[in-house]
């Protein structure tokens, strides 16, 4: 297995363990309102009270945790489809969607979170979809790590020129953060990652913001 196998490898494992985290977390809340309206119905029985609101929100917790679980399964799923085909035609806003969903959870376990800022239009490109997953969760990270206190990262797909990009910003409050993005412990590999797409990176030397740009060919 090559080094770029063993790389794809590591981010589809690592994308994996979170997500399977995620579902058992969901799992768990079900279970434990299932278990809640189980008593309650046990209650009922015995000609005690039932309480309605109480039921009514444990219903609406798995109502909600079904969703999650959905959208889990459906990032991760997408996922796997990015193996099919070498290139293929996706929208960078749908993209970026997905990749900030997968990030959540690391983010917060940094007390951080992950925000798109979505694109006014439909930004369809051609590239390899798993590598481009993989740099802009790359670009992410690098963000995370510049973060010194509880903050955000936006993402912002768009147009930079003719070419197809995605800005990338840490913040704390309102305030970028200082710093140049490039102090970054992944920033040599999301350059790796960028080169093997034939795209290259926009950043500043005091600030954490920097752009994605994809190449010309890639759009359509």
């Amino acid at each position: 297995m090559s080094m770029s196998e063993n790389r794809e490898a590591a981010f589809i494992a690592r994308i994996t363990a979170s997500t399977t985290h995620e579902i058992r977390n969901v799992l768990a809340i079900v279970k434990e309102s299932a278990g809640l309206i189980e008593d309650m119905v046990r209650a009922f029985d015995e000609r005690r009270p039932l309480d309605r609101e109480k039921l009514i929100r444990a219903v609406g917790r798995i109502d909600a945790q079904i969703g999650r679980g959905a959208e889990v399964l459906s990032n991760l799923n997408r996922l796997a489809h990015s193996l099919d085909q070498a290139q293929s035609r996706v929208d960078l806003n749908q993209e970026v969607q997905r990749v900030a969903f997968l990030c959540q959870r690391f983010a917060r376990q940094g007390r951080h979170s992950v925000e798109v800022r979505p694109g006014d239009r439909e930004l369809p490109v051609v590239v390899n979809a798993l590598q481009l997953q993989m740099a802009l969760f790359t670009a992410v990270e690098c963000c995370l790590d510049q973060l010194p206190e509880p903050g955000t990262v936006t993402i912002h797909p768009g147009r930079q020129g003719d070419r197809p990009a995605v800005e990338f910003v840490g913040e704390v409050g309102e305030k970028v953060v200082a710093g140049p993005p490039t102090d970054a412990a992944g920033w040599g590999k999301l350059a790796e990652l960028l080169d093997s797409l034939g795209a290259s990176v926009e950043a500043t030397d005091t600030a954490c913001r920097f752009s994605v740009l994809l190449p010309v060919g890639g759009a359509t």
